[in-house]
């Protein structure tokens, strides 16, 4: 084998490597979403329902936050073990949407 085919066959061996890699890697896109929250009601309710409804969360993130897996400065999130994401926009303090989860750790994604 010449020294050229070697280094192509290296090259492109490279190039697939990272093809593939690149291939369903942003953040949170395996995160499995089972639909909004039971007995939470978006644009309606505010922190203190929340916390009568599920309690405490286990952590809180201000982040940005859009569809299933980005965040936007402009939210804040509550997340609850075994339960999912509570997203308040932070300007109203009320509820903005929430994202039921049961394999949801208790910390942020």
């Amino acid at each position: 084998m010449s020294m050229r085919t070697r280094l192509l066959g290296l090259l492109f061996g490279a190039l697939l490597s990272f093809g593939v890699s690149c291939v369903d890697t942003e953040p949170g896109a395996r995160v499995r979403r089972e639909g909004p929250i039971a007995g939470i009601t978006p644009d309606v309710d505010g922190p203190e329902e929340v916390e009568k409804a599920l309690g405490k969360p286990a952590s809180k993130a201000n982040g940005w936050w859009q569809d299933e897996h980005r965040f936007d400065m402009e939210f804040r999130v509550w997340y609850y073990k075994g339960v999912g994401r509570v997203i308040f926009d932070r300007y109203t303090t009320k509820v903005y949407a929430t994202e039921a989860d049961r394999t949801q750790g208790g910390l942020p994604n």
